[in-house]
């Protein structure tokens, strides 16, 4: 008789490795037992309830049907916290962590900093930044209201009161109403079209496109955005940071380039070109 771990990681061999099957097998176990996941290891098929035996095969059969895990247990984790997520918003990815390390290393904590994101979806970027940053203030703008609404419930989740949440459009000149910042960070959509074909078929089905994708004949508009925005909103000695295509990180930074912005690319924890910084020269 096949264990209920041997059946996870049989039926979803199709769409996920063996390495990803077991994670998720303990992910899925953790949250059904309502423990950390460093303690399903110790957890035997045996004692499992019938109740949770049960939410396993449903949280399995939704696996098995491309959702992903973090949209059924209705949370993410990032930067060591639980944060919130639903279809309105992106689930958090991995490397997007490294922006927010990035920043805490090259800014005291104790700093008293105006800090705003670009299209903040979960608001899992301006949340953490927002902890880590406790004396600064930190304004999350995305165009998408539902998107806000999960941000600001992370926020109270959270505890981070020291977050504004706009409703605005990062496309508009006049989106940060003539506010300056000492740092601009963003995670906008920045996936061509033309490369539909090589995203996964659950991120496909299940995540906001809005949020992933940009016409190939116009791949960097929000950068071109951001830039304009950096242009009048970034106080002297500020920085922009923007993650970005792996393949148009070069043409990222030279947009911030062109508008005398001092920029570097930098590559992800899977050696990817994956982000610009950016620092103002005024």
């Amino acid at each position: 008789m096949r264990t209920l771990r041997h059946k996870f990681i049989s039926e979803l061999s199709a769409l996920y490795t063996a390495e990803e099957c077991a994670v998720l097998w303990r992910r899925s176990l953790a949250h059904v037992c309502s423990t950390e996941y460093s303690n399903t290891y110790f957890i035997r098929e045996s004692e499992l309830s019938q109740e949770q035996q049960e939410a396993l095969l449903d949280i399995l059969k939704r696996l098995s049907e491309g959702e992903p895990l973090e949209y059924i247990t209705g949370y993410a984790e990032f930067c060591s916290r639980r944060f919130i997520v639903n279809s309105s918003v992106l689930i958090p990815r991995l490397e997007t962590q490294e922006m927010v390390d990035f920043i805490g290393r090259n800014y005291n904590l104790d700093q008293a900093l105006e800090i705003v994101d670009l299209g903040t979806g979960s608001g899992c970027i301006a949340i953490t930044l927002a902890l880590m940053f406790p004396h600064s203030s930190v304004t999350a703008v995305d165009i998408s209201w539902s998107a806000l609404r999960v941000a600001m419930d992370n926020a109270k989740l959270l505890s981070a009161t020291n977050v504004e949440f706009i409703e605005a459009d990062m496309l508009k000149d006049n989106c940060l109403d003539g506010r300056k910042f000492d740092i601009i960070v963003s995670n906008p959509p920045y996936v061509r079209r033309s490369e539909i074909s090589t995203m996964p078929q659950r991120v496909l089905d299940y995540e906001p496109h809005t949020a992933l994708f940009v016409e190939d004949s116009d791949p960097l508009i929000f950068y071109k955005s951001i830039a304009a925005l950096a242009a009048h909103a970034l106080k002297p000695k500020g920085m922009v940071m923007v993650e970005t295509n792996q393949w148009l990180c070069s043409e990222t930074a030279s947009v911030l380039k062109e508008r005398n912005f001092e920029a570097e690319t930098l590559k992800d924890l899977f050696s990817e070109e994956r982000f610009v910084v950016a620092r103002a020269q005024f």
